[in-house]
């Protein structure tokens, strides 16, 4: 409807933050599902999906909200049972999302794995009602990401696609393995603590370190680092807003501009697609944390937001330094492998060429 260059990042700012600000004055429960999948949604399509995309991605959502719950739901009176379930659903998801950065399927079942296990383990909540909050939360933002392709309509063009080896090295089981078990591990010391932004930090370590290690993995992990923790600063003037008691509409109005300007600033130092979600990832579910919390130590509960998203990317950021470390052990190795076996190859040819030499030299001594 409205032809813009800008239109990507309108869509992906103004539709998110309009549902969740809706979904908020509603009093509907988990008001954040929605909006985070359709930032999900959003970032994962660069343009309009077609109808046949959209029945298809429905049914993944129905597979994940109904199926994958329900069984968890099964298994929920089982300690090693249900573990072992999630284990083995992060284990999927982690190898997905290293087959395929885009790949909706890895991205919703980490996503739910984390929500269902903290609500049902820590917050108690009945696990009876997720597959349906779930469902009704997926489904609404896909319907809404399909319309707001038609009020903006326009190809995301700025955002780099994630890097990807070649090397065929992304689907090496060991580090899928340590990833996974390093978050099952992280989930457990989050419900242990009790802390009550357990899944705030658990989806920033999840979506930090699901995706294949690019070849310059030390690049990355600072781009990573730098651009999510300063994408947190843009949410201070959302909290400020909020806690000077200002109207409804101007609050969404700073948070729509706030996001704009985060956008802005993501397009500017060409940060990938991983990081593009991942930062409006936190950013919206740092806005619901602010517009949910009463009070009047609104600056301290934000502070204490941003000090648990800074120890989510440490924590992100020391499991990637562990796997940069492990990879780079094992290219060593493979290197002196190569090596050897070329010295041995040399050392083998080398008497097998020496005796063919040796009457050429004879025939220029004679000659």
């Amino acid at each position: 409807m409205f032809h813009s260059p800008a239109n990507p990042i309108i869509r992906l700012v103004f539709g998110p933050l309009a549902l969740l600000f809706y979904l908020w004055s509603q009093a509907a429960p988990l008001a954040i599902l929605a909006p985070m999948f359709m930032v999900i949604f959003l970032t994962l399509m660069p343009s309009r999906p077609p109808l046949s995309l959209m029945l298809k991605l429905l049914l993944i959502v129905l597979f994940v909200s109904l199926g994958l719950v329900f069984i968890g739901g099964l298994l929920l009176d089982s300690p090693s049972g249900y573990l072992l379930f999630c284990w083995s659903l992060l284990f999927w998801s982690f190898y997905r999302s290293h087959n395929d950065g885009k790949d909706l399927l890895a991205t919703l079942m980490l996503i739910v794995v984390i929500i269902m296990t903290i609500m049902s383990k820590q917050m108690q909540a009945p696990i009876e009602v997720l597959p349906w909050l779930l469902m009704k939360s997926a489904v609404l933002a896909l319907i809404l990401t399909y319309l707001s392709f038609l009020l903006f309509p326009g190809d995301e063009q700025d955002i780099l696609p994630d890097e990807t080896q070649a090397d065929g090295s992304s689907t090496h089981m060991g580090t899928i393995l340590f990833k996974t078990t390093a978050m099952t591990i992280v989930l457990a010391a989050l419900i242990g603590i009790g802390s009550s932004q357990s899944m705030l930090i658990a989806i920033t370590i999840g979506s930090m370190i699901k995706l294949a290690d690019p070849k310059e993995h030390k690049s990355f992990k600072q781009n990573r680092l730098i651009t999510t923790a300063i994408g947190i600063l843009f949410t201070f003037p959302v909290m400020l807003t909020f806690a000077f008691g200002l109207p409804t509409w101007v609050v969404l109005g700073m948070a729509i501009f706030c996001g704009l300007q985060l956008a802005g600033f993501a397009i500017r130092r060409a940060t990938p697609q991983a990081i593009y979600q991942l930062l409006f990832t936190n950013f919206v579910v740092l806005v619901y944390q602010i517009i949910t919390h009463i009070g009047s130590d609104a600056l301290y509960a934000q502070l204490v937001r941003l000090i648990s998203i800074s120890i989510a990317i440490i924590i992100g950021g020391l499991l990637l330094s562990l796997l940069h470390h492990e990879m780079g052990s094992t290219d060593k190795t493979e290197l002196t492998d190569e090596t050897g076996t070329d010295d041995e190859k040399r050392s083998e040819e080398a008497p097998s060429n020496a005796p063919a030499k040796e009457p050429e030299a004879a025939a220029q001594a004679g000659n």
